[in-house]
């Protein structure tokens, strides 16, 4: 599949991550809005009790009022509490799940570095596997045209019994073109 192709497609999971980031976000938001509102109920509570205990009689039952009213409000920041502590966990979770996704992500990215690696490596071959077929090839055709154009004169030549020059002459030149296409040989290796 092609890279421009792949980058066309939405990431399920980029798209997870970021989901998750904004969930985090939301949660964040609301926690220090419950530590706000917590802070302010505290400040509250006791400024409103300082006031209560200076009073007598009717301020002693307004006392009284506000203690039930602190009461609530302390079953509320309780439930606060619960709630914080309800979302702490989750956000804890989120982390867990963010961490797990840029693991996932890492591996995903050095596989295919490797792949990338390997298919250069598998391109490099294949041009020095192309460069030798062309010289081969040369070479082949230079020996092709060598045979053509021997003669009968030659071939009589290299039968001759007495000084042999043209038998040792045509060997040397066979040994020439074994050597030659011998350097364009390539080694099978495993990993290709």
């Amino acid at each position: 599949m092609p890279i421009a192709f792949a980058a066309e497609k939405p990431d399920p999971a980029r798209e997870q991550a970021r989901r998750l980031q904004q969930a985090n976000r939301k949660l964040e938001q609301e926690k220090a809005q419950l530590l706000r509102e917590k802070t302010e109920i505290e400040s509250r509570l006791k400024d409103e009790l300082k006031a209560a205990e200076g009073k007598t009689g009717a301020a002693q039952r307004k006392a009284q009022a506000e203690g039930a009213r602190a009461d609530r409000l302390a079953r509320d920041l309780e439930s606060l509490r619960a709630e914080k502590d309800k979302l702490a966990g989750k956000l804890g979770e989120t982390e867990k799940r963010l961490t797990e996704t840029a693991e996932r992500l890492r591996k995903e990215e050095g596989e295919r570095k490797q792949q990338e690696t390997l298919a250069a490596q598998r391109q490099q071959s294949i041009a020095q596997c192309e460069a030798l077929n062309a010289k081969m090839h040369a070479e082949g055709v230079a020996l092709l045209e060598k045979y053509r154009t021997k003669g009968c004169f030659d071939a009589a030549l290299q039968g001759e019994p007495f000084t042999g020059l043209k038998r040792v002459e045509i060997e040397n030149f066979v040994e020439d073109s074994r050597e030659r296409l011998d350097a364009y040989h390539i080694e099978h290796q495993a990993n290709r």
